[in-house]
């Protein structure tokens, strides 16, 4: 009686299954990571930004300030729409006050506006036509 043939049990190929799902993990892994990167170096050129324009901000008071000095002193005690009343402060120069800096950090004054006494808001346009403003506590 010649034997029966049974077909052969197929336990095999686990190995393609195992390397694929390893490969998908590790794929998955990887762009997790780089996501990560993207995100930490958006966020760290964000936090370089501010600190940027905030330098800037501060150079342009620096300017404003040292151009306010001496005779241009008075100047401050008043809104800059004041300023060109000759006899307002003899001898101050209101121009030396209308712009400053220079290259990037170019501004153009658009107003002085005196607050409580020993500060004020300086308000400015920079070379790229962008506003800014700025409250500004004056050195006694």
């Amino acid at each position: 009686m010649p034997f029966p043939l049974i077909p052969p049990r197929c336990s095999g190929g686990f190995v393609l299954p195992l390397a694929l799902s390893t490969a998908a993990v590790m794929l998955l892994s990887s762009l997790s990571l780089q996501t990560l990167a993207m995100h930490g170096r958006q966020r760290s050129r964000q936090l370089f930004t501010t600190a940027e324009q905030a330098d800037a901000r501060q150079s342009v008071a620096m300017d404003f300030l040292q151009r306010a000095s001496g005779s241009n002193r008075c100047l401050l005690t008043v809104p800059s729409q004041q300023w060109v009343d000759s006899g307002l402060c003899p001898g101050a120069d209101p121009q030396q006050l209308q712009a400053g800096l220079g290259g990037a950090l170019a501004w153009q004054l658009i107003s002085w506006q005196p607050q409580t006494l020993g500060s004020g808001t300086l308000q400015w346009r920079w070379s790229d036509a962008s506003l800014a403003q700025l409250e500004l506590v004056l050195p006694q």
